[in-house]
């Protein structure tokens, strides 16, 4: 499906009336505690586009995200993907859904085992999806280098032994593997210089317009939300206050973003000079 197409089609995922509660207890305890990380959080994503969901640390972001990838079950509503509720589906055909969702996380340097080298990496969702031919895995993860415009020279090393920005573009090549439809992007900037943060940008952007692959971008950041997202969400104590879409962003060329972001880092560096 091409992006322009995604627009005029039903929701690739849509949340409707999420709540999620944290129960503390304590054998020491009078009461117990509630802790509502999200209420009545409600929200659309379509196909080939970017949804940024923007909030301080503790506002639920996370939380939503653990939710979509079923890692915590929230009390009530519907998590929609495809038409589908996540939430009551066999375990069998979750599992199939769960290879067009991927999460790429904050920081690389821990999400990347350090005892594998980045071929084994890249391999690893295609051994636990049940692709057991060895040539093809390989061939897999030379192409998924190369979509992310790393040598495939680096397939031999280490996490240990890459730049901040190469671990990331290694991060979601390994989201690449299994095709997908969605990526949620977990703060993926937030440890990357400013330089760096515009050529993942770009990066994005371009995996974007080739594929309509939807993003589903969690930041605390303000301003990247509005340089990559076609709508903004803003979340507070778990509940959704506000939501927004930019004109800029539907009308800017995609890659000035990114560099506009790279400009700003080289403009910076200068003026700090001696």
């Amino acid at each position: 499906m091409t992006v322009e197409a995604s627009q005029t089609a039903a929701p690739l995922l849509s949340v409707h009336h999420l709540t999620l509660i944290f129960r503390k207890r304590s054998i020491f305890a009078r009461s117990n505690g509630e802790t509502a990380a999200l209420h009545d959080v409600s929200l659309d994503l379509f196909g080939g586009k970017t949804l940024a969901l923007v909030g301080p640390s503790g506002s639920g972001k996370s939380s939503l995200a653990r939710c979509i990838l079923g890692i915590e079950k929230p009390q009530s509503g519907q998590i929609l993907y495809r038409g589908s509720d996540l939430l009551m589906m066999p375990r069998r055909e979750l599992k199939e859904v769960k290879r067009e969702i991927h999460l790429i996380f904050q920081e690389s340097a821990a999400a990347l085992d350090p005892n594998f080298k980045v071929e084994r990496i890249l391999a690893e969702p295609l051994i636990i999806h049940g692709v057991s031919d060895s040539a093809e895995r390989k061939s897999r993860t030379r192409q998924a280098l190369e979509r992310v415009e790393l040598p495939a020279n680096l397939l031999r090393r280490r996490p240990s032994e890459l730049s901040g920005g190469q671990r990331q573009r290694v991060a979601i090549a390994r989201g690449l593997m299994l095709k997908p439809r969605l990526l949620i992007l977990d703060e993926a900037f937030s440890s990357l210089d400013l330089s760096t943060q515009g050529q993942i940008a770009n990066l994005l952007l371009d995996l974007q317009e080739q594929d309509g692959l939807a993003y589903l971008l969690i930041t605390h950041d303000l301003s990247l939300a509005n340089l990559l997202a076609h709508e903004v969400a803003q979340i507070v104590a778990g509940r959704i206050v506000a939501r927004d879409s930019s004109s800029s962003v539907l009308t800017a060329n995609l890659h000035t973003k990114g560099e506009a972001m790279a400009s700003a880092s080289s403009s910076r560096e200068t003026v700090n000079a001696p």
